[in-house]
């Protein structure tokens, strides 16, 4: 396939590969749907920086091309081809499934149905909704009690509006954040020669790297590995009497029972292959760093918790400061790259003329109107302009943190629960200030940054280095990931309201009615109700985040050698999510990787990259291929996560 790719005329957005990303985007947006909310147990493909199905679709595309180039080499697919593809089902991934969609139509389908004279939603807030947010309530009794189809007139037509409406709001935002990439890709890839350790493995897959992937039997050996345990964890599942390796499910915060060590918390114990992989192309201060803050904020809790009586300790304040402090110095970080840009588009008439000159400008202008067209729909929906303005910086600066920790260091997962722009207004001026129009807008945006997994903005900046790596052409692929972006918003609707109409809200195991009661009866209600007003200790905790991880940022420059890095503390800070989730896997990735390095130096830890790719994609494949058995036979099997 390498060769191939040489020709001139074949740079991968060629039409037959938009056309198969195009229906491989549909396909991807309902088996989001059905894993994240009808299967039981559910499973949760998106909820990785590697996406589980974008993987093994890639994976399936190249098992049919390797028979295609055999037999007919003609028609097979460039490997080019296969990255576009690739990245059009990373983009349907950033809108379906649960990290996104689930909370979108959980959301948008909850105030008016569960408003009782009881609560006074209806009072509280429901006069602050606009009708176009929201479908009317007579297509929702079909939605939450199912056994019906979503296919009838009155009930297509109440969905039109809602549906239309968000999928502009999505496309104009991921297209601000897709603006947000093109200015400062220059500055991370040429100038900064960020790793993006992300992109290695479907680059390998594709062929587009060293083209020696698929015949090395070190990466088949890594395959086999963690295949075979993820298999008979399956057969497991399904036959009892079939033996296999736990390597999740392990709490041993049960056996701290004793003051102060029962504040200790939940400390799950997993030895996932797929981590131990992806931690394998982390740089070892991150990984060690991970861990290390990890087990200290474990020891914080049985101190002030259970020592010291304290009732507070802010975890999920101070993890928003940390990467708040973490998006800001991202963006200090290219100021004179931002500079660069405005000269480019302001100065002389040779850089306005040059390629980076005409891309800045594009950029620029795209990002302008983006912005602007969020602004307007907001301002129409009932948000002032303030509070616009605040929703807006805050969402760009929460796009540009986690993208840039992706390009520099890829960490296998980065749930930062809650840390959105409500929630960090609301901890600032506090409920009076905003207002109950505000918050209940903002209310209606929680879905974007509840988990911010599949957050669009360093998926987007991958595919900018795929694309350079591949010699893809940027302008071509800017089109075609936005057509991705619409198709599958739409698509991820309709794979949604085509199940729930036919199974009920009310009855499927997935969190699509939970997600509506915890924006609106744990969040708004409650914010509403108490006249909450922004508090020293929330505050302090928001700075003492934020100046924790600019210290250690100022350590890491000043010491050579200092061992802790800040984006271990972020990933960690929080009372779960991030890495906290995945410790002890990377713990025991950092163990393989420092011992290799220690003792055996690089050339054998280059060698042993194959495996552990291997380890990944093996873990990956067969844990899809449950998915897909579940889905198809309609019986609970094994789920790789959670």
């Amino acid at each position: 396939m390498a060769d191939r790719d040489k020709h001139p005329a074949r740079q991968g957005t060629t039409p037959r590969a938009v056309v198969i990303g195009v229906v491989l985007c549909v396909t991807n947006a309902y088996w989001l749907a059905y894993t994240s909310e009808i299967m039981e147990p559910v499973s949760l493909l998106t909820f990785l920086s590697l996406f589980l199905n974008a993987v093994f679709t890639l994976f399936a595309l190249v098992v049919v091309n390797f028979a295609l180039v055999r037999y007919t080499p003609r028609v097979a697919l460039t490997s080019q081809e296969l990255l576009v593809i690739y990245l059009m089902v990373v983009m349907v991934s950033t809108i379906g499934g649960h990290t996104t969609m689930t909370f979108l139509i959980g959301i948008i389908t909850h105030p008016h149905w569960f408003a009782t004279p009881e609560n006074d939603w209806a009072a509280l807030f429901g006069r602050y909704i606009p009708s176009w947010f929201v479908p009317p309530a007579h297509v929702l009794d079909a939605y939450y009690k199912g056994e019906t189809t979503l296919y009838l007139a009155d009930r297509l037509r109440g969905w039109l509006t809602p549906v239309a409406v968000w999928t502009g709001f999505i496309a104009a935002l991921w297209y601000a954040f897709l603006c947000l990439c093109a200015i400062v890709q220059q500055q991370w890839t040429e100038r900064e020669k960020l790793t993006f350790p992300i992109i290695r493995l479907p680059l390998e897959m594709a062929g587009a790297s060293s083209g020696r992937f698929w015949t090395h039997k070190g990466m088949w050996t890594g395959f086999a590995v963690a295949g075979s345990i993820e298999l008979y964890a399956g057969l497991n599942v399904v036959f009892p009497s079939v033996p296999a390796l736990r390597i999740k499910g392990y709490q041993i915060d049960q056996f701290f029972t004793v003051s102060p060590w029962d504040e200790i918390g939940w400390v799950p114990i997993t030895a996932f292959p797929f981590i131990i992989g992806l931690t394998y192309f982390v740089p070892l201060h991150l990984s060690f760093s991970a861990w290390v803050f990890y087990v200290l904020r474990k020891a914080e809790r049985i101190v002030r918790l259970g020592a010291l009586g304290a009732n507070e300790l802010h975890f999920r304040e101070r993890e928003s400061g940390a990467w708040l402090a973490i998006g800001v110095l991202a963006l200090w970080g290219t100021r004179r790259h931002i500079v660069d840009v405005a000269r480019s588009l302001f100065g002389a008439r040779a850089a306005r003329r040059s390629v980076a000159g005409r891309r800045h400008r594009s950029a620029v202008v795209g990002l302008v109107v983006s912005l602007a067209v969020l602004t307007v729909f907001l301002l129409r929906a009932g948000m002032t302009l303030p509070v616009v303005g605040g929703f807006i910086l805050l969402s760009l600066v929460i796009g540009v943190g986690v993208a840039r920790i992706r390009a520099e260091l890829g960490p296998p997962s980065h749930e930062i629960f809650a840390f959105d722009p409500a929630r960090v207004m609301m901890t600032g001026v506090g409920s009076a200030r905003l207002g109950a129009a505000n918050l209940t807008i903002l209310t209606f945006t929680y879905w974007m940054n509840r988990l911010n997994i599949s957050h669009p903005m360093p998926n987007q900046m991958e595919a900018f280095k795929i694309a350079e790596r591949a010699r893809i052409p940027r302008g071509r692929l800017v089109v075609v990931l936005m057509l991705a972006t619409v198709v599958g918003a739409l698509a991820s609707f309709w794979a949604y309201l085509h199940l729930m109409y036919r199974a009920g809200a009310d009855s499927v195991p997935g969190y699509i009615v939970g997600i509506g009661y915890e924006a609106f009866g744990q969040r708004l209600e409650r914010w509403l109700l108490t006249d909450t007003a922004p508090t020293t200790e929330g505050i302090n905790a928001l700075f003492l985040g934020a100046g924790i991880t600019g210290g250690l940022y100022m350590l890491r420059h000043r010491f050579v050698g200092w061992p802790l890095h800040p984006i271990g503390y972020a990933m960690t800070a929080g009372s779960f999510g991030g890495l906290s989730d995945f410790w002890f896997s990377v713990f025991l990735g950092w163990v393989v990787k420092a011992t290799m390095l220690r003792y055996f130096g690089f050339g054998v830890f280059r060698a042993g990259v194959p495996f552990f790719l291997g380890l990944v994609l093996g873990d990956y494949v067969i844990a899809c291929l449950w998915s897909l058995t579940s889905m198809v036979l309609g019986v609970p099997t094994y789920v790789l996560w959670p």
